[in-house]
Formats: C-alpha cells, sequence, structure tokens
C-alpha cells in the first residue's frame, strides 16, 4: 500500500522580522552576486547636481502661404509663394489662416441667420406682418440640383435672402416711398420701418463676406461656380503649403510644404539645415540654473530592493526575435540604461523658435562638463529635429554615414490648438482607382446643399433615375443591349494626361465629365471638385484617398472664438469599381443574367525579335495609357 510523506515547516516565531530582514552573513556571496551582475566593471561617474543653460529664443512674427520648397509646372495656388503676413500667436490661430476658405457670399448659416435677424426687427417695430412680402420679393433659392430637403425649403421660403434684401433696406432707410409700397408698407409705418432697416443693415455690414455681390447671380444650369480655393491649398496635390518666420531671424523659413489638414504641430513643418549664426543684438539670452532630475517612465525598474515595481507593464516578457532590433533597444534601454538619464526643464513661449547656446553640467565633486548638440558626435540624431527629409536613414541624417548636412538645432514650439468642436463632414470627395475600367475616378460622397445640411449624392441619384419601360403586352421579355453601361452621376472620371508632350513619362489625372442625361449634372456639384482641374498621378494611389471639409470651432487662450473651414486629407479605402462595361446584355427584370464563359488562359507570347520590338515601339497610345493610368 503506497505511503505518503509531507514536510512542513514549524516556524519557532510567528513573526516575519527575521524572514524581512534578508540577512547574509556570507560575505563571498555578496561578492560572487556583485560579479554575476557587473558591478566590477563599471567606471566611477559623479551625478549631476546643477544645471547651466543659456537658450536663444526667436518669436514668429510673419507667415506667408505657399512655400519655397514647392516647385513644379502649375503647382496651384497653395504652391506659389505669397507675401508675408503678420503672424502674433497671442491672438492668431495659425489653422485658421492657413485653412480658412474665402468666401464669395454668405454661406447657408450665415442666410439662415440673416432672414431670422430682419423678422426679430420686424416684430419689435410691429411689422411682423410685411415678412411675406419681403420674403416674395427677394426668395431663397430652393431648387436645383442642390435643393434642401421639405424643412429647409420650408424654412428658406419663409425668410429673405440677405444679398437680395441688402439694396432694398438701403432705398428704405433713405425714405424711398416707391420701395416701402413695394412691401405693402402703410405710410405711417414708413419710419418704424425705415429704423429696423437702419438696425438690420448695421448688424449685416460686419458680418457680409468681402465681394458680396449687390444682387444674387444668376445660375444657367442650377451649379453656382466655386469660389476660389483657399490661398495656402494646393487643389493640385489636395495639400495646404505654408511658411512662418522670425523677422529677427530672416534668413530661417519653416517650410510647410504637404500639411493634409487636422493638428498643426511642429512635425509639420521642416527648417533648412543651415548654420546660422547667434544674433546677439537681435535677442536675448536667458540664463537657467536648474537641478536636474532623474528620467522616469511606466514600468520603470525600481531602485530599492524591497520596492513593488508596476505589473502592469513587464518589459520583461515582450515577444520579440532576433532580429526584431527595435524592442531590443527599447528592452535594452528600460531594463540597463534607463536610470541614465536625467532631465531638466527648459520653458520656452508658444509660438516661438529656440535652441540651447551654452549647456554646462556641474557634477557632485564639483566638475564641470560643457555639453554640445548631439549632432555634434552623431550626425544621426535628429529626435525633435526640423531637418528636411534627406533620406537615407531612419533619423533623416543624410546617406546613414554622416556625409549628409547635420540637422537643424531649432526646436518650434508650436501655438497649436487644443481640443475643438468639429462637425460631421460637410463634403467628402473620395479619389480612388478602377482597375476594371482602366481609370481613376473622383467620386463626390456628400455635399452640402442650399441649407448648408449634408446632402447624400448617391442617394440623391438613386431616386433621379427614371424607372425602366416595361414591355408592350404579349411581347416576351428580351435582353437589352447596351453600349455601356451607367456610371452613377456623382463619379466624374480622372483622365491621363501628360504634364509636358516632350516628357511622356510624367502624368497628370485631368477631371473630365461623361455624357449623362439631362436630370444629372454634367459638373460636381461640391466646392473641393468644383475649384478643381487636374492632379499629379501620385496623388491618387492604389489605396485611395478622401478629402472632407468640416467646420471648425475653438477657443483661444485669450478667450476668443474662432470658427472656419476646414479640409482634411486621409487615407481611402483602396480601389473600388464603377460598374463602367461596353457591349453589354442586360436581362429582363426577374431573370438571372446569363453566366459568363469562364476566361481562358492567354496563348504564349511569341519569342522576342527585333520585330517585335519595333511593333512594341509603336504601339497603340491607348495600350500606354493604360499603364499609365494605373501606375503609381
Amino acid at each position: 500500500m503506497p505511503t505518503m510523506f509531507r514536510y512542513e515547516p514549524v516556524p519557532r516565531d510567528i513573526g516575519v522580522e527575521e524572514a524581512l530582514a534578508a540577512r547574509i552573513g556570507d560575505a563571498a556571496h555578496l561578492l560572487a552576486r556583485q560579479y554575476a551582475f557587473g558591478e566590477f566593471a563599471g567606471d566611477d561617474a559623479a551625478s549631476p547636481v546643477d544645471v547651466a543653460l543659456s537658450q536663444e529664443i526667436h518669436l514668429l512674427d510673419g507667415w506667408r502661404p505657399g512655400s519655397s520648397g514647392v516647385t513644379g509646372d502649375g503647382e496651384g495656388a497653395g504652391g506659389r509663394e505669397g507675401d508675408w503676413q503678420p503672424y502674433r500667436p497671442g491672438r492668431m490661430v495659425l489653422e485658421e489662416l492657413v485653412e480658412q476658405e474665402p468666401a464669395a457670399g454668405p454661406d447657408a448659416r450665415l442666410t439662415l441667420a440673416a432672414g431670422l435677424r430682419w423678422r426679430r426687427e420686424l416684430a419689435s417695430a410691429g411689422l411682423a406682418a410685411l415678412l411675406p412680402a419681403f420674403a416674395t420679393t427677394c426668395p431663397c433659392t430652393n431648387d436645383g440640383p442642390l435643393a434642401p430637403a421639405p424643412l429647409g425649403a420650408a424654412v428658406r421660403s419663409r425668410l429673405p435672402d440677405p444679398v437680395a434684401l441688402a439694396p432694398w433696406l438701403a432705398r428704405l432707410v433713405d425714405r424711398d416711398e416707391t420701395a416701402a409700397k413695394e412691401f405693402g408698407a402703410a405710410a405711417p409705418d414708413q419710419e418704424a420701418l425705415a429704423g429696423a432697416a437702419a438696425r438690420w443693415l448695421d448688424w449685416w455690414a460686419p458680418r457680409a463676406p468681402e465681394g458680396t455681390p449687390d444682387a444674387p447671380a444668376p445660375v444657367p444650369d442650377g451649379v453656382a461656380p466655386a469660389p476660389p480655393p483657399p490661398v495656402c491649398w494646393n487643389p493640385n496635390r489636395l495639400e495646404y503649403a505654408f511658411a512662418v518666420r522670425s523677422s529677427t531671424v530672416p534668413e530661417l523659413e519653416l517650410r510647410a510644404q504637404e500639411y493634409p489638414g487636422g493638428r498643426l504641430d511642429w512635425w509639420a513643418v521642416d527648417a533648412p539645415p543651415a548654420d546660422i549664426p547667434v544674433t546677439e543684438a537681435a535677442v536675448t539670452h536667458e540664463q537657467r540654473a536648474v537641478v536636474p532630475t532623474p528620467a522616469i517612465f511606466g514600468g520603470m525598474p525600481a531602485s530599492r530592493y524591497w520596492e513593488m515595481e508596476d505589473a502592469r507593464i513587464n518589459f520583461g516578457a515582450v515577444d520579440t526575435s532576433p532580429a526584431d532590433l527595435g524592442r531590443l533597444l527599447l528592452i535594452a534601454f528600460t531594463t540597463v540604461y534607463g536610470n541614465d538619464w536625467f532631465c531638466c526643464p527648459l520653458p520656452s513661449p508658444v509660438g516661438s523658435l529656440s535652441r540651447v547656446v551654452h549647456c554646462s553640467v556641474t557634477d557632485v565633486f564639483g566638475g564641470a562638463t560643457v555639453l554640445a548638440h548631439a549632432s555634434r558626435e552623431d550626425p544621426e540624431w535628429n529626435l525633435f529635429g526640423l531637418g528636411e527629409d534627406r533620406g537615407g536613414s531612419a533619423m533623416g541624417g543624410g546617406a546613414g554615414d554622416g556625409s549628409g548636412p547635420p540637422p537643424s538645432p531649432w526646436f518650434y514650439r508650436a501655438a497649436s490648438l487644443p481640443a475643438g468642436l468639429e462637425s460631421p463632414p460637410a463634403e467628402s470627395v473620395l479619389l480612388l482607382r478602377d482597375e476594371a475600367a482602366n481609370l481613376a475616378w473622383a467620386v463626390e460622397e456628400t455635399v452640402g446643399d442650399l441649407a448648408g445640411e449634408p446632402l447624400d449624392r448617391y442617394a440623391r441619384w438613386v431616386a433621379a433615375l427614371p424607372p425602366r419601360q416595361a414591355a408592350e403586352p404579349g411581347d416576351p421579355p428580351a435582353d437589352r443591349y447596351l453600349l455601356a453601361t451607367e456610371v452613377p452621376g456623382h463619379w466624374y472620371p480622372l483622365v491621363p494626361q501628360p504634364v509636358d508632350p516632350a516628357a511622356p513619362e510624367q502624368i497628370r489625372l485631368l477631371l473630365a465629365g461623361l455624357v449623362r442625361d439631362e436630370n444629372t449634372p454634367a459638373r460636381p456639384l461640391g466646392r473641393l471638385l468644383g475649384e478643381q482641374q487636374w492632379l499629379f498621378e501620385e496623388e491618387v494611389p492604389r489605396s485611395g484617398v478622401r478629402v472632407e471639409r468640416s467646420r471648425q470651432y475653438t477657443r483661444w487662450h485669450d478667450g476668443s472664438a474662432h470658427a472656419w473651414s476646414a479640409r482634411r486629407k486621409v487615407s481611402g479605402t483602396g480601389s473600388g469599381s464603377s460598374g463602367l462595361r461596353y457591349d453589354v446584355l442586360e436581362p429582363p427584370p426577374g431573370r438571372a443574367p446569363v453566366p459568363q464563359p469562364e476566361p481562358q488562359p492567354a496563348p504564349p507570347a511569341p519569342p522576342r525579335s527585333e520585330s517585335c520590338t519595333t511593333a512594341s515601339g509603336t504601339g497603340s497610345t491607348r495600350s500606354a495609357n493604360r499603364w499609365r493610368a494605373v501606375s503609381t
């Protein structure tokens, strides 16, 4: 019969003080542990106790649209350099200056606010009964491809158009009896009506956008021409381009050549790697003596023997391989060299350029060490640097051998916006490639209607499709031959075209139109494609691109409110299909389409010869354009 034994310790004391003391009486054991941990191989080093810093600071005071780094023929409005304009980071928001759109007239929100304002002025003067006459004489547009929803149309039909209303109210202020009779105002009410008109004009004058016409412009096809793009927007690149600088160091320009929108911070700009001397007369040096503190981070190994470490982060459990150098370096830094770093605060004003001119460290032994910029010893070091993309290395230091220009020593403290309010996209355009149709397409997903509400172009196109004609009674259902299938009305082709006839390998995509029915507008309805003419081919990759317009609202640190319309370019959803096909037999409703025969493998290509080479050199233009249309 098996027997089981169990050994149990019998403590002579119920306390744990003796165990927690961790007494070790073997000196050889302590020496062995020090040898195992490599403590005997260490060097005698001192800890820093004082850091003296001298910082050079330049406050930014100028900006301009475009960038001198953008070159090329026909780069668009955002590619041309504009004039330098004043910039005050304490009162101006750089995102608003860069992203704001010029207005050719009041938008839907201002139109509604102006109509409601006139309604309140009439009510306060006791003339609310005259509002329908003003709405009839100065009607808001409610028809056309951008016709608003029934609710929005009902509201707009009861309010006057402020652009058409302003000239009439100016005549009422001048006591024009003809204008007063036009709206049915009696003689005793003309004085009150003139006072209400004067108050409305005082409210309207500072809010009317620059360039607002005296009367609404006629729109022949129901689609008004798009206003000009923002001064910093490059419609051929779908990106913003601008530059900022300080007048105290004019040779140093921070250029943003490919700002896609969104958050504007230090990483959006580049600085030339020029060695600019210190301008002693233009700036002041800030002398600071600070005490450095050890750098700490989450999951850092504890330095004390009985200190509990954070169990949420375990660098020893990181799954990595010998070839994953990035993770291995991170683990080595956090577990071995993490306590070798010290940090000292160096404040800098918001919206400024700064660099450390002098830095000396005093240790516990009284020795002083002067530190230079890290790029002096290691040209590859470019953390938080503003150097241009020189390629060749992960840190942007040239070819990886130190032969490239050194990174910029300047640090840009951007006047970035805090978290603000952003509306849903008021307009969205998707750019994609269609491999089946051998084309690139610009798809207007959403545009703003006349009331300012998002309008789904696909839903509006489906609702406007005419019903298919029914067959005559007694006729058997038959297939219908289509020369080409119908493309949705909000899809616009991007046709490849050489940028320069002398260099046909450089391709641009020209926004073209398709022959459609009279119910489908030939031109785009939105602002993004309305101001678009062509794109560079590399701006439409295989992954696609989506460009969105939305409203932004935020408050600056001085309490001022800022609202503007911004654009943002984000990644798309990949390639798509427009359904464009030629020579198609469409089955009648209720019957499945005839299955197509399976594709047969292509015959083997003939051997290459001199005659074949000559023929391929003079091949058809369609084959050449096919390669250019789908290549990136």
